[in-house]
């Protein structure tokens, strides 16, 4: 191409480049905007990532705290159990201490021998207790003493023991109530011969009252443990 062909290259005017040198801040402005308007979002999104995290591990935290609350709490209900069997096997041995010095075996009311008496206790298959209470009372322990020691000696015999409860209170709280009061007669139970594969226990709350009376003698009826026999029970 000659010099002369080169006149007819594009060529933009004085005004044109002027404009367009004009308008190139403008872009640049616009170009610096999107940029910015994107890292804010994308900040954002960081941030609102971040809370998220924080939250969850805060919940988490959280869940941890009250399942360990939970398990503190059930560990001292069992150690409080098995102090609380410890107590009233003292008790049982004071009992039966006594009932020897005063001459045991020479039989009951009836004229019949310790055989028989100890068959008369293993009749009793109910368990009482105090208003809003788990603790044995002293007149049970011969009775509970002497279902340990059947269990102890026949490791057939398997028992049901279901806690109730009288008809006050929420129907949650009469079923915890009856499940610690079955509680503590296995515990003693346990600790005194019988074998835990030996113990189930149930709690029925105020559900199966034996007396459907509203009064104080229905309420003491109803505050029980009932021993049930699943196996092997005494003749």
């Amino acid at each position: 191409m000659t010099k002369a062909d080169n006149s007819f290259l594009f060529k933009p005017s004085f005004g044109v480049r002027q404009m367009l040198f004009s308008k190139l801040p403008l872009a640049i402005a616009i170009s610096l905007t999107i940029a910015i308007t994107g890292c804010s979002t994308l900040k954002g999104k960081s941030n609102t990532t971040d809370v998220t995290d924080q939250t969850q591990t805060q919940s988490q935290a959280e869940k941890d705290k009250q399942a360990a609350e939970a398990q503190a709490a059930a560990l001292a209900e069992q150690e409080r159990l098995k102090a609380e069997a410890l107590a009233n096997a003292n008790k049982s041995k004071d009992v039966n201490g006594q009932t020897a010095d005063n001459g045991s075996g020479q039989g009951d009311d009836n004229g019949s021998n310790g055989s028989g008496s100890q068959a008369n206790l293993l009749s009793t298959r109910l368990v009482h207790f105090d208003y809003d209470s788990s603790d044995l009372s002293s007149d049970d322990l011969k009775t509970l003493q002497a279902h340990a020691s059947y269990l102890n000696q026949n490791p057939q015999a398997k028992v049901l023991l279901s806690g109730h409860a009288d008809e006050r209170g929420t129907r949650e709280y009469n079923m915890a109530l009856g499940e610690r009061r079955a509680n503590a007669v296995q515990a003693f139970l346990s600790s005194n011969g019988a074998r835990n594969s030996q113990l189930d226990t149930v709690s029925y709350g105020k559900e199966k009252p034996l007396n459907d009376g509203h009064d104080e003698a229905a309420w003491a009826e109803n505050r029980r443990v009932e021993i049930t026999y699943k196996a092997n029970a005494p003749k």
